[in-house]
C-alpha cells in the first residue's frame, strides 16, 4: 500500500489544458469526490468524461478519464482494472503530438509504475518509474522554455519522489519477502511547507490495521500512541503522511530529537487532540480544544497562540496526529561486543523446523513464514493471526505471527 500526497496523485498532475471546459470541470469534479472518498461519485464523473470525449473524438480528455478511473480504481484496491486503464491512457498520450502532451505520458507512465508496483510486478514497476524519470525530465526542459514555474516545480517534486519509490522498491529486491500487501508506506512532508524532498516510513499493517514496527531511512522506529489514542487504523482513502517534530512540540508531545508524527489529514477541525495547521510557510503544531461557545479552536505549541474555529477554516488545511514514531536506541559498541551472534539462518521453514528468530524488521517476514506453513493459504493464516491477537491484544503482526507459527509447529508434533 502506498499512501499519496494530494500533489502526487497522477489525475492531480495532468495537464487539462487542450481538453474542453465541460470536460475539464467532470473530470475536476472526479478528483474532488475520490479525494473525499466518494468511489461512486468520482466513478460516474470519470465515465461521463470518457463518454462525452468518444463522441467528441477528443483522445486527450479520453487519456485524462481513464488516468481519472484508474486513481479511483486504485485507492478502492482494485489494482487489475487500474492497471488496464493506465495502459490505455499510455497509449493515447504516447500518439499525441503536441508537445505539452509529453507531460500526460509522463504521467501515465508514472500511474503504470504505481500499478505494477502495488501488484507486486517489481520489473515492469522499476521499468516504468524510469520512464518516468526520463520523460518528466523532458517535460521539465519544455515548461522551463515556456516559464511555466508551477509545472517545473511539479515536475521537481514528482522527480524527487520517484527517485525515493525506485529506492524502497530496488531495497525490496534485495530482501526475502517484499509484499506490499502487508506493509504501507508513508510519505514524510518537510514541517516548513517544503514540497520536493521526501523520505518514506515503512510500517507493516494487518489489514488497515497499522503495526508497531517501521523503518525510515534503514532506521528503526517504533509507534507509540499520543495522549490516550488506541493503534492506529486506516481507512481506504485515508490521507496520511510524517512530520519531524520541532523542538517546540517535542515536550508538549512527549517526543525526543528526531521522532515524527504521522498525520491524518481532516476536512475540518471537528474535534479535540493534538494536531497541525498546515499554511504556505509551513505547519504549526498544537492542540484542537473545545472554546466556552462549543467550538473548536487551535492553541500552537510554539507561543501558545489560539487560533478560533473561523480563522481555521478559511485559511488552514488540518491535520490530526495520530501516533509518534519514535526511534528505537542503537546498541552501544560494547553491547555489539557482548550480544550473542543471532543464529544462522535457516531454510524456508517447515513443519518441522522450528522458527527461527527475527532480526528486526521482520513482520512482513514472519507472516509470509506463517503463510508458508500453511501451504499458501492466507485466509487460514489470517485466522491463526485472529486468534493470536485475541489472546495477545497489543502484540505487534511479527509477534502474533511468531506466536502463531509455534502453536502451529507445537500443534503438528
Amino acid at each position: 500500500m502506498i499512501i499519496l500526497l494530494p500533489h502526487l496523485v497522477p489525475s492531480e498532475l495532468l495537464y487539462y489544458n487542450e481538453q474542453s471546459p465541460f470536460i475539464n470541470e467532470l473530470l475536476r469534479d472526479s478528483c474532488s469526490h475520490r479525494q473525499d472518498g466518494l468511489f461512486s461519485d468520482a466513478l460516474q464523473f470519470a465515465q461521463r468524461a470518457l463518454s462525452n470525449g468518444r463522441e467528441a473524438r477528443d483522445r486527450v480528455s479520453q487519456g485524462a478519464a481513464w488516468i481519472c478511473l484508474a486513481d479511483v480504481h486504485r485507492e478502492m484496491g482494485k489494482l487489475g482494472p487500474a492497471l488496464g486503464y493506465c495502459q490505455k491512457a499510455q497509449r493515447i498520450f504516447n500518439r499525441q503530438p503536441s508537445r505539452y502532451q509529453r507531460h500526460n505520458e509522463s504521467v501515465a507512465a508514472y500511474a503504470l509504475g504505481l500499478a505494477h508496483h502495488l501488484l507486486g510486478n517489481d520489473v515492469d514497476a522499476l521499468k516504468w518509474y524510469q520512464t518516468a524519470c526520463k520523460q518528466f525530465e523532458k517535460a521539465r526542459q519544455e515548461w522551463t522554455a515556456v516559464n511555466a514555474s508551477r509545472r517545473v516545480e511539479d515536475c521537481d517534486s514528482v522527480l524527487s519522489w520517484l527517485e525515493i519509490l525506485t529506492k524502497n522498491l530496488i531495497a525490496d529486491q534485495s530482501g526475502l519477502d517484499a509484499n506490499l500487501s502487508t506493509r504501507i508506506q508513508v510519505p514524510i512532508v518537510r514541517s516548513n511547507g517544503e514540497r520536493g524532498r521526501f523520505a518514506i516510513v515503512e510500517m507493516a499493517i494487518d489489514r488497515y490495521r497499522v503495526g508497531r514496527d517501521l523503518t525510515i531511512n534503514g532506521d528503526s522506529f517504533r509507534l507509540h500512541s499520543v495522549k490516550g489514542n488506541r493503534r492506529v487504523t486506516l481507512e481506504p482513502g485515508t490521507e496520511c503522511y510524517a512530520l519531524e517534530i520541532p523542538d517546540e512540540a517535542c515536550e508538549s508531545l512527549e517526543a525526543g530529537e528526531g521522532d515524527y508524527a504521522l498525520v491524518i489529514r481532516g476536512k475540518d477541525a471537528d474535534r479535540e487532540g493534538p494536531g497541525v495547521l498546515e499554511t504556505l510557510s509551513g505547519t504549526e503544531f498544537g492542540d484542537f480544544k473545545r472554546g466556552e461557545e462549543g467550538k473548536i479552536n487551535f492553541v500552537t505549541f510554539k507561543a501558545a497562540v489560539v487560533l478560533g474555529s473561523d480563522e481555521i477554516a478559511d485559511d488552514f488545511e488540518v491535520g490530526y496526529i495520530a501516533a509518534l514514531l519514535k526511534r528505537e536506541p542503537k546498541p552501544s559498541p560494547a553491547q555489539l561486543k557482548t550480544s550473542t551472534p543471532p543464529a544462522p539462518k535457516q531454510p524456508a521453514a517447515s513443519p518441522s523446523t522450528p522458527s527461527q528468530p527475527e532480526q528486526p524488521a521482520a513482520s512482513v517476514s514472519s507472516y509470509h513464514r506463517l503463510i508458508r506453513l500453511v501451504k499458501g493459504n492466507k485466509e487460514i493464516a489470517d485466522r491463526l493471526i485472529e486468534h493470536e491477537r485475541q489472546l495477545k491484544p497489543e502484540a505487534t503482526l511479527a509477534e502474533l505471527a511468531e506466536s502463531a507459527i509455534a502453536r502451529l509447529v507445537r500443534d503438528r508434533h
